[in-house]
């Protein structure tokens, strides 16, 4: 693929590299969570970089040259900013990107996954009400769709479960 691909895409997490270069890891419609390079993006000048925070919905014009992704454009959708106002939200905001970026694999195309992700950061955002039950229905969606559990289980057994397939401890985002 030489020419660029506009897709919409939500961002999991940004990594600095040299120079004014950043990875961004992102969860797309077309291609799952893929890590796309953004080459000059921390320069002061760059359209791009506020678009690039955690969580943000934007429109990424993508291209991609032997097995790299390049970020050459973005539009911004949703900052979510009412998320982004509260630490409570802020948690579990991190708490289920954590559990996603561990467990989706790369480059393969995941459109339920996508959708829930999308309605998550909707939900959380607009509920005044959002709490760790909530997140946990959540949870246990992600992980049915993934073939991971067959039915519904209780926080803890799913923190237990995650542990398992990550085969690392869960850090402890959630103040209650």
């Amino acid at each position: 693929m030489s020419k660029v691909v506009k897709t919409e895409a939500i961002v999991f997490k940004k990594t600095s590299l040299l120079n004014k270069d950043l990875r961004i890891t992102l969860l797309t419609k077309e291609w799952g969570k893929i890590n796309v390079f953004a080459k000059g993006a921390k320069k002061i000048t760059s359209r791009r970089l506020p678009h690039l925070e955690t969580a943000n919905l934007i429109n990424a014009f993508i291209s991609k040259k032997e097995i790299y992704f390049y970020l050459q454009e973005t539009e911004l959708i949703s900052g979510f900013i009412k998320i982004k106002k509260e630490p409570k939200k802020m948690s579990y905001l991190y708490f289920i990107f954590f559990v996603l970026e561990k467990i989706l694999p790369e480059n393969e195309k995941e459109p339920k996954i996508y959708q829930l992700t999308k309605s998550f950061l909707v939900d959380l955002s607009q509920k005044d009400f959002f709490n760790k039950e909530t997140m946990t229905d959540y949870l246990n969606q992600f992980l049915k769709i993934l073939g991971y559990i067959k039915k519904k289980i209780d926080f803890e057994e799913l923190c237990l479960q995650i542990e398992e397939i990550i085969n690392q401890k869960l850090p402890f985002f959630l103040t209650s």
